[in-house]
């Protein structure tokens, strides 16, 4: 996924942060310890090349929403050179039992022809078709390398998968597709959407323009519709997001900021999370509007000052019944770190002025959002509030907060920590966990899915981690 960089002048801070402290967080104990769900694959016969270790990332989870006890996980399982694949976990049994498998027809591990899988999204309809999205890169040549949007999909609850559907192609240069995501229909059975943007490429390795694609299916995966436009701003849109509301409206939510080369350090800048609107299941959108405003920043290294994979850009949403909800943090090193959280009550027409979920300190980054079944807010986070001054490890925390007053006010507990994130594998900006994790909304509380570095880690430098929590 491509890393959201700002260079437009520094304007007015955060309107929504005017209201002012949020009110002091209420304590409650620390949740159960999470489990590992990421332990060793039985690889496809052939497949002997890559060698473990691996170190999964950026985990995606869906629920069944006619079966709470059908619960499916995706990830990337990332490799040196090249990585197994993206890899699916299915529990029928609410959490307590996983079985793994790589999704076939990808790397060369799975019977496919691309070099890499990333990027991966989940959902499952109602009639318990489960759908993963990914981001695939084939072999360069020539100079141009071409990235394809895939789906793959389970017509039988995660069990066995189908061989993934081609639903774009593009070759950079000219075009470059990132960061897709996938929504089953909730309401029609058969039916799901998928959202990506593509940026124009040329001999500027950091494009910071580019247009929201979407493409749906009404067979259940069989075929897709041809790739088209939906909205362009001529700027930068990112981590679009697809929800549905309980009248059958189709959002997809996105922040977006003017003119995003790359580069580290980006300055503290405004940028906007906007949505768009379609009540024909997608085939016409509304025109934008402004569910929030905030300044874009990005974490660092409390110990050596070192930029962090995480980013303004990594804001979450979510939606049940006519509410959505959007959340995103604000990072000022040695002043004070925010999670923040706009709430809207018609569909995403109008928003309420943003809320602090946190205030403190200790940087505070990367919120994933869900909604459990009696309209229970949950938000996973993670902090470095135990990180101490001239330590070799940057301890890492990994929290979990409720409101059952739709964000007026927030519960807190501890979900497990700490774990070293300098122990991750470095990517590009920092160690690597996921510009994103999985959270779901259960009928009696929450999923998530999530992921951490040794020492809590036990099959390489990270696992992914696996929580059900009560209200």
């Amino acid at each position: 996924m491509r890393a959201f960089h700002l260079v437009a002048p520094l304007a007015l801070l955060l309107a929504s942060c005017t209201n002012g402290p949020p009110p002091p967080p209420s304590p409650a104990a620390d949740l159960p310890a999470p489990v590992i769900i990421s332990d060793p694959l039985a690889l496809p016969d052939g497949c002997t090349s890559p060698k473990p270790p691996y170190h999964p990332g950026e985990p995606s989870l869906a629920v069944d929403p006619s079966n709470a006890r059908l619960l499916v996980a995706a990830w990337q399982q990332l490799g040196s050179p090249v990585g197994p694949g993206n890899v699916v976990a299915v529990s029928h049994d609410g959490g307590s039992s996983w079985a793994r498998t790589v999704l076939p027809g990808l790397t060369a591990c799975s019977g496919g022809a691309y070099v890499s899988a990333t990027d991966p999204w989940v959902s499952i309809g109602p009639d318990h078709v489960v759908y993963v999205a990914s981001l695939m890169t084939r072999p360069s040549g020539g100079g141009v390398t071409v990235h394809d949007v895939v789906v793959s999909a389970s017509r039988d609850g995660g069990s066995n998968w189908q061989q993934p559907t081609v639903v774009e192609t593009q070759p950079a240069p000219p075009t470059m597709p990132d960061k897709e995501a996938v929504l089953a229909d909730p309401r029609r059975p058969g039916s799901a959407y998928l959202v990506w943007v593509e940026y124009g490429v040329s001999a500027n390795p950091d494009p910071s323009v580019d247009r929201v694609f979407f493409s749906r299916t009404v067979d259940a995966g069989v075929t897709w519709s041809a790739p088209a436009p939906i909205y362009g701003g001529g700027d930068e849109a990112q981590q679009n997001q697809l929800l549905m509301t309980a009248d059958g409206t189709l959002l997809d939510v996105f922040v977006e900021g003017a003119s995003l080369p790359g580069g580290p350090n980006p300055p503290a800048v405004p940028v906007t999370i906007r949505l768009i609107r379609s009540r024909d299941q997608g085939q016409t959108w509304s025109a934008p509007i402004d569910a929030a405003r905030f300044m874009y920043t990005n974490a660092v290294d409390p110990g050596n000052g070192g930029q962090l994979r995480f980013f303004g850009q990594d804001i979450t949403a979510a939606a049940a019944g006519n509410a959505v909800y959007v959340s995103w943090f604000v990072n000022y090193p040695g002043r004070e770190s925010s999670i923040w959280v706009a709430r809207s009550e018609d569909r995403g027409l109008h928003w309420s002025p943003a809320r602090a979920v946190v205030r403190e300190k200790p940087e505070a980054f990367l919120p994933t959002l869900a909604v459990a079944g009696d309209a229970t807010v949950g938000m996973l986070w993670f902090d470095f509030r135990k990180f101490t001054a001239g330590s070799s490890r940057l301890d890492t925390d990994t929290w979990f907060s409720t409101s059952k007053d739709r964000g007026t006010h927030w519960t807190t507990r501890h979900v497990s920590g700490p774990f070293n994130l300098r122990s991750a594998p470095s990517a590009r900006f920092g160690p690597f966990i996921g510009d994103y994790m999985g959270l779901v909304g259960l009928p009696d509380g929450f999923a998530a899915a999530f992921v951490q570095a040794k020492p809590l880690a036990r099959n390489g430098p990270t696992d992914v981690f696996f929580l059900k929590i009560s209200r």
